[in-house]
This record gives C-alpha cells, structure tokens and sequence, in this order.
C-alpha cells in the first residue's frame, strides 16, 4: 500500500462517520483511573491524526507527565496534515509491515489500518512482541469485504478481472477466531467483537465517495488507464446507486461491519 497515495480531505469527508467506531474502541480501553497508565502509545495507520488526538487525550498527553505518543503512518499526505496539528504527538513515516519501536509499548493502538497488512497470522505474534508485559494491544478493521459495497467493485471490474482481483487482495482480514488463537498464547485477555454501523451519508453517489477513499484506491491505481477507470466507475456508481439508494431527504443509509479487539499481554 505504499505505493498507494492518499487524499486526507476526501478521507475526512464524513467526519464522525469515520470517527465512531475509533471512539468506541477507546471508550473501551482501560484508562488510569482503572489503574493503567500507559507511558509509551503508539498508533499505527495514524491518518491525518484525528484518532490519535483523541486517543492522547484520553490519557492525558497534555499533562507534562503524561505519556509518550507516537503516531505512525506511511502516508505522506497524511502525515503531512498530521504534522499540522497542535498536540504534543510525535508522528513518524513507516510501513507497518517492518516497523518496530525504539522502546517497548503499553499501548499498541490501530484504527482502520491493519487491513492493508498481508499476513495476520505472522503479523501479530510480531505486534506483541513490541508490547511491555501486561501492555495492551488494541484493534479495529473493516469487515465489510462480503457487502455489496465491495462485492460491486468485482463486477464492475469484470473487464479488467486479474488487476482488480489482485488490488483486492491487498485488504484483508482473518476470521475473528483465527485472531483469538493468534493473540491467546500471549495474552491473559483477549476481547472480540463485530459491530455493525448504519452510516448516514448524504449527497450524490455518497457510498461511492466513501469507498473511493479507502477499499477503491487500489483499484483504481490498479486499471490500465483513464478510459478504463472511468468506465469501470460508471457501472460502479450505478450498482451502488440501485443497491444504496438515496432516500427522499437526500440521505443514504450504508451498513458497514466491523470487527475490533483488545487483548492484554501476559505478565512477565
């Protein structure tokens, strides 16, 4: 996905839309009133930082002896917009492929990113291992890939099958117990859960414009040229519009599935 660039005004186009489901994996983290506070926060696939924010503030980085977070992404254009926040987040450019921290983690956050990660089953043992004892680790992913928001994009894409295939399977996820027996061997505690949004979108083609900015990008970075995105777009809008369609107010409701989790990491 690197090679993937990012529009973070057209991301940010349905604000709290994107927002809730970051905010109610945070409202379910353990805050230093329950007695854990995290020194070192790290969250990967940051954006243009409106999570992180949120996240710092919920454990008090405003607060001179409050911890250390770091906000990580490969995207410049999104780093370039996170940069021009004020919190006091350092934001660093890397894949979440290799990185690693300078330091051990006690809160390892990823809101809506981990989905563009090949290969779960190696990538979480190695996650973990970044985490402090008793650290946490604390995750969101799209699990929409059966709807027909994403189903549409292979048949509009009949015409171009191989590239668009292979753009799709740049995103995806396990089954949510394929994840309890990855992150169980190290963890004491592991929650998962799926929830499923009804996102009130307006304005025209709007389940379009959401997945032109996440799930679409590679497809269309996929397609050989501008006569063939622009084709495939025109069948694609028109699936969307029959299967989402607008109501009278103008509005269009959008069920989006997602699947979240939270696992502590076993004491030394």
């Amino acid at each position: 996905m690197s090679n993937t660039h990012w529009d973070p005004a057209r991301y940010g186009l349905f604000g709290n839309e994107r927002l809730r489901p970051a905010i109610d994996l945070i409202s379910r983290l353990p805050k230093p009133a329950s007695g854990f506070s995290p020194r070192h926060i790290v969250d990967l696939g940051c954006g243009p930082g409106s999570v992180t924010a949120i996240l710092a503030d919920a454990y008090g980085s405003s607060d001179p002896d409050g911890p250390r977070i770091t906000g990580v992404d490969s995207s410049d254009e999104m780093l370039e917009t996170a940069r021009k926040r004020g919190e006091n987040i350092t934001w660093q450019k890397a894949d979440i492929a290799d990185w690693q921290p300078d330091a051990p983690v006690d809160l390892l956050f990823s809101n809506a990113a981990l989905h563009w990660v090949p290969d779960h089953s190696k990538l979480f043992p190695r996650l973990l291992e970044h985490l402090r004892p008793g650290g946490i680790i604390a995750i969101q992913v799209p699990n929409n890939f059966l709807a027909p928001s994403h189903q549409l994009i292979g048949e509009a894409g009949m015409d171009w099958r191989k590239e668009v295939a292979t753009a799709m399977h740049a995103a995806r996820i396990m089954r949510p117990g394929d994840y309890f027996d990855v992150l169980t061997p190290a963890c004491d505690e592991v929650d998962l859960w799926q929830t499923q949004y009804c996102h009130v979108l307006t304005g025209p083609d709007a389940v379009y414009n959401w997945t032109s900015s996440t799930i679409l990008r590679p497809v269309m970075d996929a397609l050989p040229d501008d006569e063939a995105r622009a084709k495939f777009t025109a069948k694609y809008k028109e699936r969307l519009n029959q299967v989402y369609p607008s109501r009278d107010d103008g509005r269009t409701l959008f069920p989006f599935n997602r699947l979240f989790m939270i696992a502590r990491k076993k004491s030394a």
